[in-house]
């Protein structure tokens, strides 16, 4: 997935369902004088994950290693970005639409080829069904957010989905494909369980798809094995099948990779240089259009952190430039809000916290933080002592921002406690308000500025906006840019969101990093673009 360390939360409009490859990371030198051979197989590839997938429910999960599996079996969004020109929307299932005069009515004519993988025709129906399901609260869909504009979904016919918006918006193409990421096989699914996998064999090993590749075998923490799926709509994927195997460790995956065990790994900033030089090996690299971006965030409800005060503090105790100059091994660049230059809306004149200790200490006593005679400040008989988690605890990149965090604030007078935890636990920690202070974390963002209000929502406490930010004054502007047509205004509007957000410093803003992976050479038809390589992921071929 390029270098979003960990497998990165996702936010999602449907368009930006699919996932970058999983994210792998780590290595450790080897070095021979022969380049190694693959051993993936004739017409199949072997993609290194760290991550694990935590089930194929594309309506009850948020992490980008459960996307990256659904994406491969269920197709999704009737709409997409082009590749070469990403301000672009162009036809993905549906093959063309209208917008009614008054702008609240899209009429989505669906291509005449979609069909499930067992043969029974893809239709409007499958999207309406899809749409009643995630639609209904008890059902628990994390984005349900996105269907609060809609104010009907209906199928007219196989082929004609109406939807139509209680009003018009700037971002209302999308918000009409927003409201189903990916249908679902109606005759398959309205069997069984929505919620329950004990109920619903689908959720753990869906058996019918629409995408490109189908689900041959899933063995947890090690491999699954997906074969191509033939009736895929834009045509049979060239290769035969795609494996993504689980290497536990980012030095295990990268030597997967260096040995040709794998086609496919990411690896940390530290193995950029050599991996560059590997015989066997492409590195395709891209500043991504999702402006992917890493941070350490802060739970608002933690008192000593509901001091904006504290919060300045510890962002001044933060040296961004050396994490990204040691860490990232420069392949990353600053940056001090929501929005990072990837992104047509981004306004660099907003509030900075620069490194500077000597501010970062006059804050604190400031806030009534005073040094306690073993180093850690001390206010009303309390100790400032922090609990710092991230996920997995595989990532180095991870673990030594955790490290240099732990360092800086140390220096400032306030104790930090490292809490490493796998993918799951970690998710599962950051919804219990009780059970952490800080986080070291990091966002895929979405092309349209517009859907990264899902973060900083109010009513998206815990699941997406974990840290329990609250800012009316910031949803009212993400609801008026939403509503803006003329561009400029919108990025004005966007700007002042910015600059609020750096100033009340929910998070420490750190980097947004360049996507990089190391791809065997025997592999062909890729084409990197700000939207990754994989966008065309049907077309790629052994040479």
């Amino acid at each position: 997935m390029g270098p979003i360390w960990a497998a990165a939360r996702t936010v999602l409009p449907a368009l930006l369902v699919a996932a970058l490859l999983s994210a792998c990371t780590g290595g450790q030198e080897q070095r021979g004088d022969r380049a190694p051979t693959s051993q993936t197989g004739s017409n199949g590839i072997i993609v290194a994950a760290i991550g694990e997938a935590v089930s194929f429910h594309p309506y009850k999960t948020t992490d980008t290693a459960s996307s990256t599996y659904q994406s491969l079996v269920y197709a999704g969004g009737l709409t997409t970005r082009d590749p070469d020109d990403v301000e672009h929307i162009i036809p993905e299932m549906a093959e063309s639409w209208e917008v009614s005069p008054d702008g609240r009515t899209y009429t989505f004519k669906l291509r005449p080829d979609l069909m499930w993988s067992d043969g029974v025709p893809l239709t409007a129906y499958d999207f309406k069904w899809t749409y009643e399901q995630a639609s209904k609260p008890e059902n628990g869909y994390p984005y349900i957010s996105n269907m609060e504009p809609i104010e009907s979904y209906e199928a007219v016919d196989d082929r004609t989905l109406v939807v139509t918006l209680k009003e018009a918006l700037a971002v209302g193409l999308e918000q009409a494909d927003a409201a189903v990421q990916m249908p679902l096989p109606k005759h398959i699914w309205e069997k069984y369980d929505w919620n329950d996998p004990s109920q619903n064999p689908e959720i753990l090993h869906p058996t019918v798809g629409s995408g490109p590749f189908l689900l041959q075998s899933w063995t947890r923490d090690e491999r699954a094995v997906f074969v191509a799926n033939p009736r895929y709509f834009k045509g049979r994927p060239k290769l035969d099948s795609y494996t993504i195997r689980i290497a536990g460790t980012p030095q295990v995956a990268y030597q997967w990779l260096r040995a040709g065990e794998v086609d496919v790994s990411s690896f940390p900033p530290e193995n950029y240089a050599e991996a560059k030089q590997l015989p066997n090996v492409t590195v395709y690299e891209w500043w991504p259009a999702t402006g992917n971006w890493s941070y350490i965030g802060f739970n608002l409800t933690t008192p000593a952190l509901q001091d904006v005060r504290v919060r300045r503090a510890l962002a001044h105790a933060i040296n961004r430039d050396a994490i990204i100059e040691r860490v990232m091994f420069n392949l990353a660049r600053p940056i001090d809000s929501a929005y990072g230059p990837s992104c047509w809306c981004y306004n660099p004149d907003v509030p900075k916290r620069e490194y500077n200790p000597d501010r970062a200490r006059q804050l604190l006593e400031e806030a009534g933080w005073q040094l306690g005679p073993d180093g850690i400040r001390v206010k009303d008989g309390q100790r400032l002592q922090l609990r710092l988690i991230y996920g997995p605890n595989t990532s180095r990149v991870r673990t030594a921002i955790a490290q240099v965090t732990q360092e800086a604030f140390k220096q400032v007078g306030i104790g930090v406690e490292i809490i490493q935890l796998e993918w799951g636990a970690y998710l599962a920690r950051q919804r219990d308000p009780s059970a952490w202070d800080l986080a070291v974390a990091g966002w895929r963002a979405t092309i349209e500025p517009h859907w990264m209000y899902q973060i900083w929502s109010e009513e998206n406490i815990p699941e997406l906006n974990a840290g329990s930010y609250r800012n009316p004054q910031v949803e009212a502007l993400f609801k008026q840019a939403a509503r803006e047509f003329d561009q400029a205004t919108r990025k004005q509007l966007y700007g002042e969101i910015q600059r609020i957000l750096a100033e009340d410093q929910p998070y420490i803003f750190l980097f947004q990093d360049k996507s990089y992976t190391g791809v065997n050479n025997r592999i062909g038809g890729i084409r990197p673009t700000a939207l990754g390589i994989d966008y065309n992921l049907h077309e790629w071929y052994i040479k």
